[in-house]
């Protein structure tokens, strides 16, 4: 469903936008957050936690300035606070164009239950498996349905989808963060045909490999010490999320980006085409 990019040769620059980014305390959020403020977008960050909400509030202000970044308490699992935030970004910032949807829990929620024996599906803890289809599949709908209204109004709008690479999404023992995100997959891919011709296009983000957050499980960082595997930057996922925010990439949706795979030293437009995955799932024809 990708179509081509478009690109005016110049680094994006999102003045004017207003974007809200989910899970915005640490990690990758926070780093998605940093970049959109950089480039000119006020941001709205959205977290459960409080407390590491207001200092990423202060780092963006100290780093973009002041009026730049607004922390909003949000539990993306409660439809009435995905209502609050929403209404926040309109009267804090006078609308929304733009929403990561990043907010997750990951693996790690689920070996850390003492009902928890193993990762393998029967044996883990099934109201912690539960905790995570909720927050990362049901989450991201009920934030992007209430988000979606005034850019559709707009007639313009981004709901970018952090997601995971392939094999991930099918590794054994991986279920229920696979599952999670292989649903994410299929929300993008519907919800780019859902809000074709409505301005509002809906993608994929993906790092690449696993990044270097808090949400690296100690095994997972172990085996990174061990030179097993790799940690990456959060920052990959920077160049990519402004340019799919970005007016370069309008009528570009229905597709998946990997962030390592964007070179900065490239035009956009070819960067993008560089990164560019082929979608989880297509329509097949006659469906």
């Amino acid at each position: 469903m990708a179509n081509l990019p478009n690109s005016d040769g110049r680094a994006p620059r999102l003045d004017g936008r207003v974007a809200m980014v989910t899970g915005a305390a640490r990690g990758l959020g926070l780093e998605m957050a940093r970049g959109l403020a950089r480039a000119g977008a006020k941001v709205l960050l959205v977290d459960i936690r409080g407390a590491l909400l207001t200092e990423a509030e202060a780092a963006i202000t100290a780093e973009a300035g002041p009026n730049m970044a607004k922390a909003q308490p949000c539990d993306i699992t409660d439809r009435a606070d995905c209502d609050a935030a929403v209404a926040a970004a309109q009267a804090t910032f006078g609308g929304l164009d733009i929403l990561v949807n990043n907010a997750a829990l990951g693996p790690v929620h689920v070996e850390e239950s003492p009902k928890t024996k193993s990762r393998l599906f029967w044996e883990s803890d099934p109201e912690r498996w539960a905790d995570v289809i909720t927050t990362n599949v049901i989450g991201t709908f009920f934030m992007s349905r209430v988000a979606v209204a005034p850019m559709r109004a707009a007639g313009w709008g981004r709901i970018v989808n952090v997601t995971t690479s392939l094999g991930t999404l099918q590794r054994k023992t991986n279920s229920p963060y696979g599952v999670s995100k292989s649903a994410i997959e299929a929300e993008t891919l519907i919800w780019a045909q859902d809000l074709e011709g409505s301005g509002v296009t809906v993608n994929s983000l993906i790092p690449g490999a696993a990044a270097d957050t808090p949400f690296v499980s100690a095994a997972g960082r172990a085996n990174a010490l061990a030179g097993r595997s790799i940690l990456i930057a959060p920052a990959v996922m920077v160049p990519p999320l402004l340019w799919l925010a970005s007016t370069q990439a309008d009528g570009v949706t229905g597709a998946r980006y990997v962030g390592k795979l964007w070179d900065p030293a490239l035009p956009p437009a070819e960067a993008a085409q560089a990164a560019l995955e082929a979608p989880v799932l297509r329509r097949a024809e006659g469906s």
